[in-house]
């Protein structure tokens, strides 16, 4: 693969939203609205707060995109929209930094979660832009490994603040405004050096074009429907990390440093499922991916077995590791899979829908979390729950046929 000025500019995306998915997704957003509302609403309906307003940003950004998606294909908008939700996404992120209500920052917090997916699905639109259908695997999977690294940046400046700065609340108010900064700050280059290419095929017009074609297409059908079932447990887990570690006595700056250490893991393990994509076939190292992840479910539902505070971070920390080991390679390669079955220039109106079914458009896993926390009073039987939907997702996955992926 051969980077050019313009997939240069595409891959600096990836670390310019990694900062917002760092910071403010997986820590600091969570212990913010944990720290405001535990003792309003109690601990476990904290908890299942915040996945109901992930699920329904999910829902928000997934809706958004597939009614914009066939117009920015026709009029070669997908930079305009992408921009336009960046700084959306960025403004919410600056909000929070001077949110004090629960209810305000799960507001603010709904916004910037469902900018920031929406802004993932033109994203992954231009995928089809830079690059030939032959060189999508590659350069999926190490704009993923790049944008951990590129995320570790500004979160060590964060991560700087909290050692030599003793009010907690300042520095988390603190790394808001550093994530919405890098986040608008490295995405420019995109918009001056990408081109959209012209589109082809018929235009759909209408999203219900767009869902009548996927629905009558079996490969495009079935890849859909097991991509949302095992994704949206990726995204579960992704997202509710924050929160469930607190549940479970993992201290903030121990947090901090596990997910720090689990940037630098992801970097290489992504870089070797997009070698493994190259070796095999892409599908194989997904499908393997799917297994740490229903490893990683069961798992989780062990904490309330475990009484030992050691035993219990320990555990946490065996998690951390194995999602760290795949979450970047199974989204890598996700994402350049479904890109080799969709029609040329059309891409944000197809990107929009794999935006509604999963690209961490979380649904299922957060209200599973959610009633678990609800009925049972421990958040983590609904991840173990998890481990059905990976399995489906998995059966389904192997029934697909990728146009060039020999198994």
């Amino acid at each position: 693969m051969k980077f050019n000025r313009a997939r240069l500019a595409w891959l600096l995306y990836d670390p310019a939203n990694a900062a917002y998915a760092l910071i403010v997704r997986t820590v600091f957003a969570p212990l913010l609205f944990k720290y405001a509302a535990d003792a309003a609403l109690g601990e476990a309906a904290a908890t299942s707060a915040w996945g109901y307003a992930a699920s329904a940003a999910g829902i928000a950004a997934g809706a958004i995109s597939l009614v914009l998606g066939p117009y920015a294909d026709r009029a070669r908008r997908k930079k305009w929209f992408l921009g336009g939700f960046v700084l959306t996404g960025a403004a919410a992120t600056v909000g929070l930094a001077f949110a004090g209500d629960w209810r305000l920052i799960l507001l603010l917090s709904f916004v910037g979660l469902a900018s920031y997916m929406a802004a993932n699905s033109f994203y992954d639109a231009m995928l089809n832009d830079v690059a030939s259908r032959a060189g999508r695997h590659g350069l999926s999977s190490f704009s993923y490994a790049v944008g951990y690294v590129g995320g570790v940046i500004p979160f060590i400046v964060c991560l700087g603040l909290s050692l030599v700065w003793s009010d907690r609340l300042a520095v988390i108010r603190w790394s808001f405004l550093i994530a919405a900064l890098w986040w608008t700050g490295l995405s420019l280059p995109l918009f001056f050096a990408v081109r959209e290419r012209r589109r082809t095929g018929s235009p759909a017009e209408k999203a219900g074009g767009v869902l009548k074609h996927i629905w009558q297409d079996r490969n495009l059908r079935r890849f859909l429907i097991s991509y949302f079932l095992y994704i949206d447990g990726v995204g579960t887990i992704y997202l509710m990390a924050a929160p469930l570690a607190l549940d479970v006595g993992v201290s903030d700056e121990g947090l901090i440093v596990i997910i720090l250490g689990l940037q630098f893991l992801a970097f290489p393990c992504t870089l070797l499922y997009g070698l493994a994509a190259r070796r095999f076939s892409a599908r194989r190292p997904v499908l393997a991916a799917i297994g740490v992840y229903m490893t990683i479910a069961v798992l989780a539902g062990a904490f309330p077995l475990i009484d030992s505070p050691r035993w219990r971070l320990v555990l946490f920390i065996v998690i951390a590791v194995l999602v760290g080991s795949s979450q970047g390679g199974i989204q890598a390669l996700s994402r350049s899979l479904y890109s080799r079955l969709i029609p040329g220039g059309r891409a944000a109106e197809y990107f929009s829908v794999y935006n509604l079914f999963g690209k961490f458009t979380t649904i299922v896993g957060p209200v599973l979390v959610g009633l678990a926390a609800w009925w049972w009073g421990r958040s983590e039987y609904g991840i173990a729950l998890l481990a059905v939907p990976f399995a489906l997702g998995a059966i389904g996955l192997r029934t697909v046929e990728f146009p060039g992926e020999k198994d």
